[in-house]
């Protein structure tokens, strides 16, 4: 009789402790190295599910995602403890944003339970030159044939666009400008102008200080300028500030009127040639109109 009583005991504390372990939910037990979160750089992850068995899949591709930046990806492997998975980059990142491991649907089957696509969130923190740096845009900056739709990716998640905000893109060859309005969607600022633009000149796209709103960031995002070339038509006199195809005072009036307004300077108004119009500019539009050449 007492064996049947401990054969009893037996059964039922191994049913229970079955039930138990089945009773775990693999995505409440899952546990990730690095810890989700704040990091100092990102390379190869272990995730546990408590000491649950893991299968993995490993002709299943993992991504690493930088926020508005590059995707890349790995690979992973179960360990020989049958309860860890190794999920490998041949990547360190270490540049400020935030980034995402991402496992695909199928990838790991938990105590027999296949998985749905597990995403896991990480931050590495950067100072505002970081922030600025990583800053890119579709098209390139450059000599482009047309303009129209661009993408503006940055690195920290955009909470949402500052109502009534407008891109500007002018073309400082002849002073014409556009405006298009811009949308916040995820980690990029897009702007869409209604036309197709193909006149030839220097271009400047402008997006206001303060139009990009980002939760993260401590303070406002600054005015963004991104330069492009639209080659063709007549080449510009350097010192025809205002356009009308030659060089006399009304220039020197029409760029000191720049100056003071702080309006958007054509080409023909660097005048000594060194990439920036400031008052050097006058004084070497004046030596040039002195001097006849």
């Amino acid at each position: 009789m007492k064996q049947i009583v401990r054969l009893l005991s037996l059964v039922m504390a191994v049913l229970y402790c079955s039930s138990a372990f089945a009773a775990v939910d693999p995505y409440d037990a899952l546990t990730v190295t690095p810890a989700e979160g704040f990091v100092t750089s990102l390379h190869n992850f272990t995730i546990t599910f408590a000491d649950l068995p893991v299968t993995v899949n490993e002709s299943a591709i993992p991504t690493l995602e930088k926020g508005g930046g590059a995707t890349y990806e790995g690979s992973m492997r179960a360990d020989e403890d049958g309860k860890t998975v190794l999920v490998d980059f041949d990547v360190t990142c270490t540049a400020s944003g935030e980034y995402f491991l991402n496992l695909p649907e199928g990838s790991l089957t938990v105590n027999g339970q296949r998985l749905l696509p597990i995403t896991l969130r990480f931050i590495i923190e950067g100072d505002m030159e970081s922030f600025y740096a990583q800053i890119t845009i579709d098209p390139a900056e450059g000599e482009v044939e047309s303009l129209q739709n661009f993408i503006i990716s940055v690195p920290e998640y955009i909470g949402e666009i500052d109502y009534g905000s407008m891109a500007t893109l002018t073309n400082t060859t002849t002073n014409n400008s556009y405006q298009a309005e811009m949308y916040g969607v995820g980690f990029n600022v897009l702007v869409y102008f209604a036309d197709e633009i193909t006149e030839p000149g220097q271009y400047v796209l402008s997006l206001p200080a303060g139009a990009i709103i980002i939760y993260t960031l401590e303070e406002d995002v600054h005015e963004l300028n991104f330069n492009y070339t639209i080659a063709g038509g007549a080449e510009f006199k350097r010192g025809d500030v205002n356009g009308d195809g030659s060089v006399n005072i009304a220039d020197v009036t029409a760029l000191i009127d720049i100056l003071l307004s702080g309006t958007a300077a054509p080409e023909a108004a660097d005048v000594n040639e060194d990439e920036a119009v400031n008052i050097a500019d006058v004084t070497a539009l004046i030596d040039l109109l002195l001097s006849g050449n």
